[in-house]
């Protein structure tokens, strides 16, 4: 009872000196969630992408909604340190109907190199991946390692995306023997070109895993 009662105590002070608000329109909303209702319902579904790796290898790429706002506005946050809107983003995610029709065996997530994930202090992908862990109570199993720094694939050319993450990755070794015959489920913030879940899936198709899918916040739709 006393607990409760500090924790309302707590929760109308904070809303007090920080009323929460949209993150895209700006305007007051009673709880402290990303958007109002008018712009959450401006996040409107796309239908599944299915992206040839090899002639006879697909992945099946799973998003919200296209590259546009409001979710866009969350994932550029990334750029400026903003973690808070990271999790707004992977709560999102993490409450989407996709979830409940994926059939998969655990997740795991793209990596940052050490020096980004030092300067920036968090991976988006790695939030959203617990996040939606903790929702559906499937494992995250980190079976990719970024092994050497790469440009933001967003500051060069489409064309030479592909070549900048070549080789940028590795299998973890101590989780190389949990991919044969499994369903894996990748997260990610964002799909544009393809050429990094290109380079993951080429890394992880020899271990002979069932299947490979991919869930993003937004797709790129050209």
């Amino acid at each position: 009872m006393i607990k409760h009662f500090l924790s309302l105590i707590y929760t109308c002070f904070t809303y007090f000196i920080a009323p929460p608000y949209c993150l895209h329109c700006r305007q007051n909303i009673s709880d402290r969630k990303a958007f109002c209702q008018t712009c959450f319902s401006k996040i409107l579904p796309i239908v599944p992408y299915d992206f040839c790796i090899t002639p006879k290898k697909v992945v099946k790429v799973y998003a919200l909604s296209a590259y546009k706002d409001p979710l866009r506005s969350l994932i550029l946050s990334k750029h400026t340190g903003n973690e808070t809107n990271i999790r707004f983003l992977a709560e999102i995610m993490s409450q989407d109907p996709i979830l409940q029709h994926l059939n998969y065996d655990f997740i795991t997530f793209i990596p940052l190199h050490w020096t980004r994930y030092a300067a920036r202090g968090f991976n988006q992908a790695e939030i959203i991946a617990q996040t939606i862990s903790k929702k559906t109570g499937k494992m995250v199993i980190p079976l990719i390692i970024r092994s050497k720094k790469t440009q933001f694939q967003a500051k060069i050319a489409l064309n030479e995306r592909e070549a900048n993450v070549f080789d940028a990755f590795k299998i973890n070794p101590s989780c190389e023997h949990q991919i044969i015959g499994k369903k894996i489920l990748v997260v990610d913030d964002l799909f544009t070109t393809g050429a990094t879940i290109k380079a993951v899936s080429l890394l992880l198709f020899p271990y002979n895993p069932k299947q490979i899918d991919l869930f993003v916040a937004s797709r790129v739709i050209s």
